[in-house]
């Protein structure tokens, strides 16, 4: 038979659980905690991780190791607890893109000497990107708005104008395109 415990714990709060069982497994939780078996010793914890012991316990010490209070939920039985749900925990942090199973067609442009305000890319709707790379500082767009860049990637399907920040500069392209 399994059983479920769900429990909300403060920072270094330890709660006991009378439960005679061989399996454990982690349900819930935000962060690793601790659990104490019988009079055993303490380990390290965490949702999706699951453990068979040897011979059956009668207790189950849970203490809240991490900074924040959080809900711990876990099950114990006497065997084995298979749980197919996904589980895991993922921090994001900048841009997700989508990949696509659409063709890709690369291009690499000539490489360009520029002095002045110049389209270096002309609009096309089956850009996905661009990758560009300039010897010297460029403006995106106009010297008066624009933002100052060497290399940079295009995601846009718009014309593309650099204006060198001074001198000439070399600019070399590489194009992806839906094919």
């Amino acid at each position: 038979m399994m059983r479920v415990y769900r429990y909300a714990f403060q920072p270094g709060e330890t709660r006991s659980i009378n439960a005679v069982g061989r399996f454990i497994r982690g349900l819930a939780a935000k962060e690793r905690y601790q659990l104490q078996f019988d009079d055993g010793p303490a380990t390290q914890f965490e949702t999706g991780i699951a453990y068979e012991a040897t011979q059956p316990f009668q207790q189950v010490r849970i203490t809240n190791t991490a900074t924040i209070e959080q809900v711990i939920e876990v099950a114990i039985a006497d065997g084995y607890v298979d749980d197919n749900r996904l589980v895991g925990q993922m921090d994001l942090n900048g841009t997700i893109g989508i990949l696509s199973t659409a063709a890709v067609s690369h291009t690499t442009h000539p490489v360009q000497n520029i002095a002045a305000a110049t389209e270096v890319l002309p609009f096309n709707d089956q850009r996905r990107s661009a990758i560009v790379q300039c010897s010297g500082e460029v403006f995106i767009d106009n010297s008066a708005n624009g933002i100052k860049a060497t290399s940079f990637e295009w995601e846009a399907q718009t014309a593309l104008t650099l204006v060198p920040v001074s001198g000439s500069v070399e600019v070399r392209i590489l194009e992806d395109t839906n094919e």
